[in-house]
């Protein structure tokens, strides 16, 4: 057996699933399989939320040891499964590890879903949402809007600003501020709704969700940076929801709309 090829392998696997937001002991527990193929008697993997660390050493051959760095994180509930898929053939004998190493460089190059099938989602999510709270119809529709609104500024500051902060608090900054715009011009229309349905596809979900897992894991180190994580993306949105308020009531003041 090429061990490192193995080793690449499960690296590659752990790489991926971290970066498409797995928890850390499904990172952990896939890398420790690929591994423990391999029939050697040092297998050590640690995972992290920015990075994953793995050994593999024997008597017999010269330790493997490698550091990687997780820089971008996205959900991808869609990638996590297909890489899951891929270690249970590894484990099963089903596929060589040149084999699953082809495959996981497809699954990490492979755009799971279009921009335009996103983009739909958000703005129908958005507008679903809002009904969901209650909202009317033109509710419904300006929240959908926002979700345009949402996904433009995504796509424009995305290739320009690194920070899921800053970028998560321009869209909900949008949000606030359109949405007590069309409070002017349009009668009974319920703002909180709109704001609460629009905001809705920003939220940390999945951050939180993975928090709890890991914490109750045992993975205390993981489980606080992805709360830390979760507090930082709600701290962008409601300070992005704020400012809109509040330089919305600038320009009433000014202009006197």
């Amino acid at each position: 057996m090429n061990y490192k090829t193995l080793f690449k392998t499960a690296m590659l696997a752990g790489e991926i699933m971290a970066q498409s937001g797995a928890e850390t002991f499904r990172v952990e527990d896939t890398m420790i399989r690929i591994l423990k193929t391999s029939n050697l008697q040092g297998v050590q993997v640690y995972a992290a939320t920015t990075g994953v660390m793995a050994t593999l050493s024997d008597p017999n051959i010269e330790p493997i040891s490698e550091v990687l760095r997780i820089n971008n994180r996205v959900n991808n509930l869609s990638r996590i499964n297909e890489v899951n898929q891929i270690s249970r053939d590894i484990c099963d004998g089903m596929i060589s590890i040149e084999e699953a190493y082809d495959k996981l460089i497809l699954a990490r190059n492979k755009q799971t879903y279009s921009r335009f099938i996103i983009a739909i989602a958000t703005i129908v999510s958005t507008g679903g949402f809002a009904g969901l709270f209650g909202g009317s119809i033109i509710d419904c529709i300006i929240a959908a809007i926002n979700g345009l609104i949402i996904v433009m500024i995504g796509k424009i500051l995305g290739k320009r600003v690194e920070s899921y902060f800053m970028i998560d608090a321009a869209k909900s900054f949008s949000i606030a501020a359109i949405t007590m715009l069309c409070t002017v011009f349009i009668n009974n229309i319920n703002s909180e709704i709109i704001i609460i349905g629009s905001i809705m596809p920003l939220v940390p979900g999945i951050p939180i969700t993975n928090a709890i897992r890991d914490t109750l894991q045992g993975d205390y180190m993981s489980g606080t940076a992805r709360a830390v994580e979760a507090f930082v993306i709600s701290v962008g949105i409601t300070i992005g929801i704020g400012f809109g308020m509040g330089f919305f009531n600038l320009l009433e003041r000014m202009f006197v709309l």
